[in-house]
Formats: structure tokens, sequence, C-alpha cells
């Protein structure tokens, strides 16, 4: 009768990013039962009596005039002059004169048109690789493209953390693809080291279930894909650059629509310097929601609310 069955769990997130992506459907759903989308909606949430620590430590960006500014925009609390900040790294015409540069945009259509424009400048074979699936593992969830197109000079990404000893690369690591022997590919990340040699992986589809026998959660495979760890990355969505580092970013957010997007966007970069805007921030492109403001603000108020630097 307890909540999540009486089990210790620690829950981690920023409400502050980007919301659940919640179809139409589902929205039709959800509100006949909730008043929101968000878990503090959920009915056992009131008897969960949590402490809620809220993490203050900065690790991806160092300068604090840059902290500042993603603070504002984080909040919400935009003056004209954070404005003007922004606006002096402007560049619509700007042309990335090394690797490594990577488009943010909004909209999945603006990033994949940039990866096609990009991949056809490339005068090398095209090399399509077929993604093996196996059992249950829907079109929607997969960590890639179900075909992926590469060419030797083309830029990608790691959607996967390397799992092997070497650690040789993480998710959102940007290099270029060297050579293409085969099955096997070889990815310069431009820093300095020999060109990563990389095969397929596999991810898994799981299933859990309850084993009422010996009161155990069991696991069980349902499906699995196979495909080179690897996305085209000249653009990606900010949607999908959640998490992630970069060293140098262009990004195009003049058509945010989404609490939470310029902020996810900007705070991607590790340097205000290495951060170039193709369209304008305006307040219009700022948007929070009320909700999650009301959330955090009683958070704030509460007896179980702790800060830790």
């Amino acid at each position: 009768s307890k909540p999540f069955g009486g089990v210790q769990l620690l829950l981690i997130g920023d409400l502050m990013q980007l919301p659940p992506v919640v179809t139409e459907m589902e929205r039709g759903l959800i509100y006949q039962h909730y008043s929101t989308e968000f878990f503090f909606s959920a009915k056992c949430f009131p008897a969960l009596e949590m402490i809620t620590i809220e993490l203050k430590t900065i690790y991806r960006q160092s300068d604090r005039g840059f902290i500042n500014l993603l603070n504002q925009i984080r909040s919400n609390q935009m003056e004209s002059w954070d404005y003007e900040n922004l606006s002096e790294r402007i560049q619509p015409d700007f042309q990335p004169q090394e690797p490594g540069w990577i488009t943010l945009t909004t909209h999945n259509k603006q990033a994949d048109a940039i990866n096609e424009k990009e991949l056809l400048k490339i005068e090398a074979a095209e090399k399509q690789y077929v993604a093996k699936v196996s059992g249950e593992f829907s079109e929607g969830s997969f960590p890639t493209e179900g075909i992926l197109r590469l060419k030797e000079g083309a830029q990608v990404m790691f959607v996967k953390n390397d799992t092997s000893y070497e650690k040789r690369y993480y998710n959102g690591k940007i290099g270029t693809v060297k050579r293409i022997a085969g099955d096997t590919l070889f990815i310069d990340c431009n820093d300095g080291k020999a060109p990563i040699e990389i095969e397929r992986e596999t991810w898994k589809n799981l299933r859990y279930k309850f084993n009422a026998t010996d009161e155990s959660v069991e696991q069980e495979e349902i499906g699995s894909f196979g495909q080179f760890p690897l996305r085209l990355a000249w653009a990606i969505t900010v949607h999908k650059s959640q998490g992630l580092t970069f060293d140098k970013a262009m990004i195009d957010a003049g058509k945010s629509f989404a609490p939470g997007q310029v902020y996810v966007a900007l705070s991607r970069c590790t340097r205000l310097e290495s951060l170039v805007l193709l369209t304008a921030i305006r307040a219009q492109n700022i948007l929070s929601d009320a909700r999650i403001l009301h959330f955090h603000e009683n958070q704030a108020k509460s007896r179980a609310y702790r800060d830790w630097e």
C-alpha cells in the first residue's frame, strides 16, 4: 500500500530543462486522471515525504559571466544587458573554418536538411549500413538511424558510451569518418590520438516482470537493435542535445517552442566565446512554465529542502 511498494528511491532531474514530450493522444489520456504531465501530479506524490536536494555546483562552465547569463535565461529573468551580451554572438552567415562545430536546431527537419546538405558536399562514395533489428524494438526508440548513411569525411557524433576498458569515446563525442573498411569504421576525433576503430554495438529492449514465487523482479530481453553507435552530426536538435557538452556550437533557436529550450541549447556549450548564434534570441523565445516555477518555489520553502554546493 506504500508508494513504490516501500522501496527507497533516489530521483534525479532538472525541471528547468525540456519538459516531457507528450503526444496529443497521450495528453488526452493523462489529463483524465492527472492535473499535469509532470511527476509531481502523481497520486502518490503527496505521500512520498521527499527530501529535496538542489545541486548548485556547475562543472560544464567556469566563466562566471557566462554562468550568470545562463542562470538569467534559466529563470526567465533576462535584463536588457543580457540580451545585448547575446546579440554580440549573432553571426547568421558564420562558416566554420575548422572541424568539430555542430549546429543545434529546434526542429528535426532543420537538422536533417543541414546533415543532408553537408553529406552531399563530400565526393567520396556513400556507404549505407542497415540496422539489425530483432524482436520488439519500435522505430521511435531507435538510438540512431535505421539506415545509417556515411562517407569518409563525414562529421559524426557517438551516441553511446564506450563500455570497454579503454573508454575511447562517450555519448556526444564528435569526430570525422577517417576510413571505411567494410563493417569497420575509423573515427578521427581531432584530438591528436589515433583514429578510433569501431564496430556495431547492440542495444537491448528489456522488459521487467515480477516473479511471485520468489518475490523478485526478473529481466527479459524482448528485442535488440544493432548499429554503429554514430549519427551524422553537422546538426542535431536541442532535444537530442540534452545531457551533452560541446566545445564549439552554432545555435539556431529563433523558432524555439518549448520551455527551457533556449537554456538547454546555450548551456550545452563550455564557453560563451565558442558559441555562435545563427538567429537572434528575443524575449518571446525564452519560455517558462508557470507550473514548474510554482513547484520550485514550494520546494524551496519546504522544510525538507537542502542546498548542496
